[in-house]
């Protein structure tokens, strides 16, 4: 069987990038659909929805930071021609995932009593934050099965699982929120959950079909390596858990920021909202830029080929700044586009057009700089330097984004929302810099397998 080679080659680079970043594409297109269709559905669901939303994904973005550590050891015995062992991290991983549901399942029964929604978002609220969390243990599962092929270079079949998950998607959202006539009841808030879960099982069971595949069994030993392997299990541990614990830090954060909008105004809330759906759309290209060249970056430390890298850095930097050129064109020249669908929803908007239009700008910007970041955090990523990255992130979120918006909303000043989004900007920015010294220092390059 033919083995995939990944190195900083412009070929392997785009082959191993392009899918990614369709899949996150696809992935935040199916967000960004969710929010729209609630939008449409009232401007109350849309707020209720990322709200609770946000406050499942504390749990489930902190299991998903654990599980992502599989991707770090599939690329390195790749890259050292280990292939026997590549199935062996994500049965680990997907061993967690499976106790996860311990923590999601208790939460999602005492949904009732665990919330902080504001009064017109509480019940479609509650309703969509206990679904998704029922559901939870399928998000870090769906990962872990994904950080086999990720690791390898082979993203083309987790594009096709998130295009996939992405249709599901979006027709049982237009079923289940609006509902058919006498057939299916109009559902709001639940259904667009129910949607998600069955499209984040969809993509799950391709996976899975792939996964235990004849070839891969045979290759990869995908069935016998199911055992649990306690020092490979550790190993994992130590190296997720700073990704972990900065994911539910970060989570915790922007969970915070979002109440606290909510809890000022419909209108705060909405402008917020709104930018927010934006701006998770847009990052597609830096979540996509992140883990293809973590995983490049992991095969050439399995190699030992650190001018591979610099090389591969180098190459990722100008893409970074081309994408964020070319994303500022609608959202900072042709604003009007996605004014025009904000037209189309029943509540009238127009009077929060000019907050938008500047929310609009400062989320350019503020992707521009992140996909660059997210790049160099790739980088360290690769040599297993989750800690340092981290900690940098988190301590620029709740200096320069929490703390001073906690502050403006305690002085009964948190009424213009772009300030916000500009304390978001400056985050991403000192976040670049403190992660580019690292990547610099050599510090970040370590062989783990």
């Amino acid at each position: 069987m033919e083995h995939k080679i990944v190195d900083g080659s412009l070929r392997s680079i785009f082959s191993v990038t392009i899918p990614m970043v369709l899949s996150f594409m696809s992935t935040n297109l199916m967000y960004t659909i969710d929010k729209f269709m609630l939008a449409g559905y009232s401007i109350d669901a849309m707020n209720a929805a990322s709200v609770a939303g946000t406050f499942a994904g504390i749990f489930s973005f902190m299991f998903i930071g654990m599980v992502d550590s599989a991707e770090i050891f599939v690329g390195q015995y790749n890259g050292a021609k280990q292939y026997d062992k590549l199935a062996a991290p994500a049965w680990q991983m997907i061993y967690l995932s499976l106790a996860s549901s311990l923590v999601f399942v208790p939460i999602a029964y005492f949904s009732d009593k665990i919330n902080t929604l504001p009064d017109y978002c509480l019940k479609g609220g509650l309703e969509y934050q206990r679904i998704l969390m029922y559901f939870g243990m399928m998000a870090p599962i769906k990962t872990a099965l994904a950080a086999f092929f990720i690791g390898q270079g082979k993203t083309k079949i987790i594009t096709l699982s998130v295009a996939v998950a992405t249709v599901t998607n979006t027709i049982l959202d237009y079923v289940l929120i609006y509902g058919i006539g006498d057939v299916i009841p109009e559902m709001g808030c639940s259904g667009a959950a129910i949607a998600t879960v069955i499209a984040e099982i969809a993509q799950t069971v391709i996976l899975a079909a792939i996964f235990f595949r004849k070839r891969n069994r045979r290759v990869y030993k995908t069935l016998e390596n199911r055992k649990i392997n306690s020092p490979l299990l550790c190993n994992c541990l130590r190296v997720g858990f700073p990704t972990m614990s900065g994911n539910l830090i970060s989570m915790v954060a922007w969970w915070a920021i979002q109440t606290l909008t909510a809890h000022i105004s419909r209108d705060v809330a909405t402008i917020y909202n709104i930018g927010i759906t934006i701006y998770i759309f847009f990052i597609f290209v830096g979540e996509g830029m992140n883990k293809a060249i973590a995983t490049i970056c992991a095969n050439m430390i399995g190699r030992r080929d650190l001018q591979g890298i610099q090389e591969t850095y180098k190459i990722f930097v100008i893409m970074s700044m081309f994408c964020g050129v070319i994303m500022s064109i609608p959202l900072v020249f042709f604003p009007q586009c996605i004014l025009s669908m904000l037209d189309m929803l029943p509540n009238n908007l127009s009077e929060l057009y000019t907050d938008i239009k500047i929310v609009l700008f400062l989320v350019t910007l503020n992707v521009g700089f992140e996909t660059l970041m997210l790049s160099t955090w790739g980088v360290l990523s690769a040599g297993g330097d989750t800690k340092y990255a981290a900690i940098v992130y988190q301590a620029c979120l709740w200096l320069l984004v929490v703390f001073p918006t906690a502050l403006l909303y305690w002085l009964n000043a948190l009424t213009y929302v772009p300030t916000v989004y500009a304390f978001m900007t400056a985050l991403v920015v000192v976040a670049q810099i403190l992660l580019y010294r690292r990547y610099k220092s050599l510090k970040w390059y370590n062989k783990l397998v």
